[in-house]
């Protein structure tokens, strides 16, 4: 993941899929920010995201602030991600 950072913000881990009542958002995700550059996760929105299985990468954007207490934020992802990339890393860069 090294060639694609030109300045790293952190990493974190998914947590699950953005969901409500009857519905859940594939292509949105729940990111817990385990180490960041930044005070508060607020000045990670419009950062952007990487998570890689063997050789498919899925690239995002954190969108919004799900947690600012528990450090979740919401990442849109490009296309939807497969239910196992849950609870793998990913990195945070601008």
């Amino acid at each position: 993941m090294s060639q694609y950072m030109i300045n790293e913000l952190g990493y974190g881990v998914i947590v699950g899929f953005r969901r409500a009542l009857h519905r859940q958002y594939n292509d949105q995700v729940l990111v817990k920010v385990l180490r960041s550059r930044c005070l508060r996760v607020d000045g990670l929105i419009g950062g952007k995201v990487l998570v890689k299985d063997g050789r498919n990468e899925y690239r995002g954007k954190v969108v919004k602030v799900h947690s600012s207490r528990n450090n979740v934020v919401v990442v849109s992802m490009k296309k939807g991600i497969p239910g196992q990339l849950l609870g793998s890393e990913v990195v945070i860069f601008q």
